[in-house]
This record gives structure tokens, C-alpha cells and sequence, in this order.
């Protein structure tokens, strides 16, 4: 740790038990503006704390800030690579003045204390401009408050770029040469299905296509491609806008989410009659996606002749280049992961720590993947009714790469750790045995 940067542990006073660290050095900027211990008011017009948080956070690349009340005052934490960092506890006093801040630079009515609301607000700093979707909600020791930090910076990936393997990635590069059907992109909230999206969009609009997105909201702006706002207000549904975006005569549609049946029968619709779908949709693995196009009324016919590709996703963390360090799996690890029936590498890496990566061991997040591009075989177990353990079981038998297959070739090669890959497990991803 940098000389003269001190790590706060909070303690429960009447336990006494150690709770969750403290690192201050991540909302440096934001600790000095307000000084320590000041608590004098700063002029109504003045963000200066919400000015500083919000460059701290772009500073240690967060995707959240996270305003959380409590009986102490209001804890400070960012969301870096997937897990939440307590930066800083602020007194009750310095908490409400920075909430009031960025209430106002969303243009919310700081006085209002008991509504739930939320805004979006650009935000200029150095290195260019980000998009921020601001949060709120009452909470019983005051308001919480979360923002999101939309920097266009963090979607600048090319397909290639992901963490796809060699194989994987052939197979997304030959879908381009023949487009066409629906290509699902699958996962829960937070497992990078938009940064997924967005590099096949930068990948189509260099081809000679048409591409259109139906959004909600738009996250990002992206040149060369016709970006449509849903606006339930105005009746421009998810289901509307593409029956509507089809009239357009384009090549591709980019559909935000399948959340609903009316969304996913007009996307199946539009690909029935030539369109390329592009989509996101919540489920577990590649075959749990049949199992959510069923749910959303698409009958077995109707998916085995439009769904082309299904690319399932997660996120790990990576370890940080400049301190991991190669070790042995743990008794604990190996008795964890031969119930799942799955042999472990000589040797792992472990986090370390460092100034780079800010004590935390990790840098960044990778994806991992698994890639179902379906063939006649699939088409014709679809049309008999294959199970999703039908589909599974097929994916198993053949040269499919499994989530798990995936992260634990990233774990050997020292990109990753086994405590991530049992973190996958830990959130419901199915893991087959044997999966390969």
C-alpha cells in the first residue's frame, strides 16, 4: 500500500466484530473536497462533492456509485469489476449535502426526501463526457442513491476483444458471412450482454447492411446506426417498434431485451420474414434459452426455424498482471470441485495486491462464454420437442465448450482464479458434469 494511504476497518461497537474494509484512496478526490471533519454547508449552487465522486469514479473505472444510508451516516461504495469497494463513511450531515448535489445535477428537486425517481445527466470530465442514470429511493435512515456510469470508453471492444476462445469466436466471425434468424445473447443482468450486443453492432455497420436498434433506454450512442427509443408513453413498445422498424427495409434489428410475449412473437415475426435479429434474453445457459422462448409463447416450429445462434455469457475478474501469483488449489477447492465431478489443474493463481490494481489482486473483466450455434440436428430435436436437459445433454456430446470448460481454461492460464469460476457456480449457472 502507497505510504501514507491508511485502510479503515468499521466495527460493530457492540459486538465488536471486524465488518467490511475501507479504502479511502478510491474516493480521494471526493474526501478532499469536503476536508476532514468540515462540516460547514458549501454554497447551494456548488457540486463540488458530487463533481469529485464522480471523477473518482471514472477514475477507478466503477460502473456504479452507490449512496447507501445508515445509522452511522452514508457509506460511499463503487461497483469496480463486478464487486462492491467501501470508499468512504460520511457523517450524516456531509451525506445529505452530497445527495442533494447530485439530485440537482440531475435536475431533481433536492427538497423532495420521501419520493422514488430517477434521471440521466451528462457529466464532463477530462478524458471526455460520460451518461449517468441516477437513482433514488427512501430508505429508513434517509435516501439511498445509486448512479450508473455510462462511459463510451468501456464499450470500445471489437468481437475479438470479449475473451471469446480461438473456436468460439470462428463461429461468431462466420455468422457475419451468412445473417440471418435470431441471435440471442444470454445471461442475467450485469454479465456484459450490452458490451456484447454493442461489439456486434460496431461489427455490422462496417458491413454493407442496414442496422436499426430498438432500445429502452439507449445506453449508448453509436454512429452509422438508427437508434430507436421505446416510449411505452407514446405507445411505441418493444413489440410495436419492430413490427414498425421492419417497414424500414433493414438487415438487422437490434432488440434491447425479449421481456415479454408480445416482444419475442414480433421479433420471431420479423425474422421469420428475412430480418436478423439481434437480442438479449435472461436465461441460465445456451439451452435454457428454448426454455424462455417456450414460456414467451414461441412454439417449438417457431424456434427451430428462426433461433441461428445463442451466444451465453458471464463475467469474471481478472486477475491483475502485475502481482498474480502461481500456487496450488486448495484442499477446500479440490474437495469443491471433484463433486461437481471436475479435475483441477496442477496449478492456479491466486490475487496478490498491488498498487496498480488498488489491493484488490484483480483488473478488469473477461467474459465466459459458451456459444450454441445450432445445426440440422438441432433443428429436427426442436421440432420433436427437445427438453432444455434434452439440449444439454446434446451440447455435452458433441464439441460444444461449456460456461465451466470455458473458465477453467482461463483459470489455469492464470487470467482468472478458481474462486471465480466457484463464484459462477454460487449464482445458479448449471454446470453439466463432464461438460466439455
Amino acid at each position: 500500500m502507497p505510504q501514507g494511504e491508511k485502510r479503515l476497518e468499521t466495527r460493530d461497537p457492540a459486538s465488536n466484530k471486524r465488518e467490511r474494509s475501507v479504502h479511502p484512496e478510491l474516493a480521494s478526490q471526493l474526501l478532499e473536497s469536503l476536508g476532514a471533519g468540515k462540516e460547514q454547508e458549501d454554497p447551494p449552487d456548488a457540486p463540488g462533492a458530487a463533481h469529485a465522486i464522480l471523477r473518482d469514479a471514472i477514475r477507478e473505472r466503477a460502473t456504479d456509485v452507490h449512496l447507501d444510508p445508515d445509522s452511522r451516516g452514508l457509506n460511499v461504495r463503487l461497483r469496480i469489476d463486478g464487486a462492491m469497494r467501501d470508499a468512504a463513511v460520511l457523517p450524516p450531515q456531509q451525506g445529505h449535502r452530497l445527495i442533494n448535489q447530485l439530485k440537482t445535477l440531475g435536475g431533481i428537486d433536492p427538497v423532495a426526501q420521501f419520493d422514488a425517481g430517477e434521471a440521466r445527466f451528462a457529466f464532463q470530465h477530462e478524458a471526455g463526457e460520460v451518461d449517468l442514470r441516477l437513482a433514488f429511493i427512501p430508505c429508513l435512515h434517509g435516501q439511498k442513491l445509486t448512479l450508473r456510469v455510462l462511459d463510451p470508453r468501456q464499450l470500445a471492444y471489437g468481437i475479438d476483444e470479449l475473451g471469446l476462445c480461438d473456436r468460439n469466436l470462428r463461429r461468431v466471425q462466420h455468422w457475419f458471412t451468412s445473417l440471418g434468424g435470431m441471435f440471442l445473447v444470454a445471461g442475467p443482468v450485469g454479465s456484459g450482454k450490452t458490451t456484447t450486443l454493442y461489439a456486434l453492432l460496431h461489427a455490422l455497420k462496417l458491413q454493407t447492411c442496414s442496422v436499426s436498434t430498438l432500445e429502452d433506454p439507449i445506453e449508448y450512442n453509436v454512429d452509422g446506426i438508427n437508434q430507436v427509443q421505446v416510449d411505452e408513453e407514446h405507445d411505441l413498445t418493444f413489440a410495436r417498434g419492430i413490427r414498425a422498424l421492419a417497414r424500414h427495409n433493414p438487415d438487422v434489428i437490434l432488440v434491447g431485451e425479449l421481456r415479454d410475449p408480445s416482444t419475442a412473437l414480433a421479433a420471431y415475426g420479423a425474422a421469420a420474414l428475412g430480418r436478423t435479429i439481434l437480442a438479449t434474453l435472461h436465461s441460465r445457459d445456451a439451452a435454457g434459452a428454448v426454455t424462455s422462448l417456450r414460456y414467451y409463447g414461441l412454439s417449438d416450429r417457431d424456434i427451430a426455424t428462426t433461433l441461428s445462434m445463442v451466444v451465453a455469457q458471464r463475467l469474471v475478474r481478472k486477475l491483475c498482471a502485475k502481482c498474480r501469483r502461481a500456487t496450488s488449489p486448495t484442499d477446500a477447492q479440490k474437495r469443491w470441485f471433484d463433486v461437481i465431478q471436475v479435475a483441477l489443474p496442477e496449478r492456479s493463481w491466486e490475487p496478490v495486491g498491488c498498487d496498480h490494481c488498488r489491493q484488490s489482486g484483480y483488473f478488469g473483466q473477461t467474459g465466459v462464454f459458451e456459444v450454441w450455434q445450432l445445426d440440422d440436428g438441432d433443428y429436427h430435436r426442436l421440432l420433436d420437442g427437445a427438453t432444455e436437459r434434452d439440449v444439454r445433454s446434446s451440447l455435452a456430446s458433441r464439441s460444444h465448450k461449456h460456461f465451466l470448460a470455458d473458465a477453467m481454461e482461463k483459470a489455469e492460464a492464470g487470467v482468472t482464479t478458481l474462486a471465480e469460476v466457484q463464484r459462477l457456480r454460487l449464482a445458479g449457472l448449471a454446470f453439466p458434469a463432464g461438460a466439455e
